[in-house]
């Protein structure tokens, strides 16, 4: 535990570019970092109680909690009966470093991107807890959210990650992901969140066979050693095309925008968040803005350059 009286930490968002779902059976996925991520602010105070507040990016009170300083009691929340998550992510990290509850804090987590992008609000809270805590980021992890954790390594070290889970443990490399055709790919908010909780539970119980983990980890390979958009755009059609059989679900080319000109494909959890545009940068915005799908980021302005 830093012994310092005020503590400021930011981790970055994320963007899984592969492996949505599959990840969690084993598959490789590509993640990378986004500008934005979360800010957390820690200060110790001489008082018994601890204050938690969640701020929006524009500052307005998510959640406002004010607990006794060994969590022992909730004194106050905001809204009224909310903020159970943050309560067990505490309870958690007492547990795992017992020390750190005995003084009482000013806790502050900003975040920098709208949450209905899917960013990573999870993950970036996780990186930053754990960062202040010094604990194990996945054991706190495992015990809170659960999840693969391709997020979290993206979160904590800023870089791009090809990640994959096995019965031997997380594995994880940092590559490079910076395409010379990115001026060709946006990113687009398809106007309502997906609960990744949700779509985690109900695919785990999935049966998924060796041979589609296996096209999908030659796919999410190949993307990045591709350097020329026409092949990309092939990989991310079928990328979609497999994920689609899995979760038997039509992807979201077929189903929203089957004249769009170039490929598309789902990010994250399918139905909501963020999918990713891959075609000609001068009509790409227009065609998906005319659609009612205000939110379009080019590639540029939405992925960290490391």
């Amino acid at each position: 535990m830093n012994e310092k009286n005020e503590l400021t930490l930011r981790s970055h968002g994320k963007v899984l570019l592969t492996g949505e779902y599959v990840v969690l059976k084993g598959a490789k996925a590509l993640a990378l970092p986004v500008k934005f991520g979360q800010v957390l602010k820690v200060e110790t105070v001489k008082d018994e109680l601890t204050r938690w507040e969640s701020l929006l990016k524009n500052r307005k009170v998510l959640l406002r909690l004010v607990m006794k300083k060994d969590l022992s009691a909730v004194e106050e929340t905001y809204p009224d009966n909310a903020g159970n998550e943050i309560i067990k992510i505490l309870q958690v990290l007492k547990e795992l470093h017992p020390g750190l509850f005995g003084r009482a804090y000013r806790i502050e987590t900003k975040f920098e991107f709208d949450l209905s992008l899917g960013l990573g609000s999870s993950s970036t809270l996780i990186a930053n807890l754990s960062k202040w805590a010094q604990v194990n980021p996945f054991e706190l992890l495992d015990r809170t959210f659960n999840g693969s954790g391709y997020d979290v390594v993206t979160s904590l070290s800023g870089k791009p990650v090809l990640f994959q889970k096995t019965g031997y443990g997380r594995q994880w490399q940092f590559v490079k992901f910076y395409p010379k055709f990115h001026k060709h790919l946006f990113f687009i908010h398809l106007n309502k969140k997906q609960s990744t909780y949700q779509a985690v539970r109900k695919f785990m119980h999935v049966e998924i066979s060796g041979e589609k983990i296996g096209a999908i980890n030659a796919i999410t390979e190949e993307i990045l050693a591709v350097n020329n958009l026409s092949r990309f755009q092939e990989l991310i059609d079928a990328h979609d095309k497999i994920i689609g059989k899995i979760i038997r679900k039509k992807p979201v080319k077929q189903r929203l925008f089957p004249d769009y000109p170039g490929a598309i494909k789902s990010l994250g959890a399918w139905g909501g968040d963020m999918i990713l545009a891959a075609g000609d940068p001068d009509t790409t915005p227009q065609y998906f803005q005319e659609r009612g799908y205000k939110t379009v980021f080019p590639f540029a302005k939405l992925i960290l350059k490391t």
